[in-house]
């Protein structure tokens, strides 16, 4: 199953874009950042931490997953492959399995439309494949564009929008509900009345 079978059959009419928390009805919203915290490198510790600690209760070794990229290009500048994903793979011959595809731009309101193309990497493949503690490291300390995590066993998406928080969306409530308690504290206050009752109610 490719992956825009596999988004139509579980998250029918859902795209990878955010707002992804509020543009599904099952799923939590987790605050990385300490928008108090001053210092910057105590500020960066947290936020790896929390990302890390959530990917690595998620996701098993033996899971098959999609991660994605996008990424927007002007359409006169020549296209350069990114390395989004081959410096953290554990098997080197995984690379040939990364998809490449040019689709229409993704924002058309922030500028001319026809000046800009969207292109995505997407690798299907195993967790113990690729070090995705490393490869969330690189999200938050390069300029590595946006990434969604797919967990084909569990159903589950998980994606970091920023330093400030991530979403994780589920086909139904009780793939994340250990995830709701486990990390309760790290819920974000914002949106916490609207996903205690999503996991409160029957």
């Amino acid at each position: 199953m490719n992956l825009n079978e596999y988004m139509m059959k579980n998250f029918p009419g859902l795209s990878l874009e955010p707002p992804l928390f509020y543009n599904w009805n099952i799923g939590i919203c987790f605050e990385l950042g300490d928008p108090n915290e001053v210092d910057d490198n105590i500020y960066m510790d947290r936020v790896l931490k929390r990302a890390k600690t959530l990917l690595n209760r998620l996701y098993k070794k033996g899971d098959e997953i999609f991660i994605v990229c996008y990424f927007d290009q002007l359409r006169r500048k020549p296209y350069k492959k990114l390395k989004v994903f081959t410096p953290f793979l554990t098997k080197k011959n995984i690379k040939y399995q990364i998809n490449h595809q040019i689709l229409p731009f993704r924002d058309p309101e922030e500028t001319e439309e026809e000046e800009w193309e969207t292109h995505r990497l997407l690798l299907k493949c195993e967790v113990a494949d690729i070090n995705l503690s490393r490869i969330i490291r690189a999200f938050f300390y390069t300029d590595m564009p946006r990434l969604y995590f797919i967990n084909i066993e569990n159903e589950t998406i998980f994606s970091t929008y920023d330093s400030r928080g991530c979403d994780l969306l589920a086909t139904k409530k009780e793939s994340i509900e250990e995830m709701y308690h486990v990390f309760n504290d790290w819920i974000l206050d914002f949106d916490r009345t609207s996903i205690n009752q999503l996991f409160k109610s029957k």
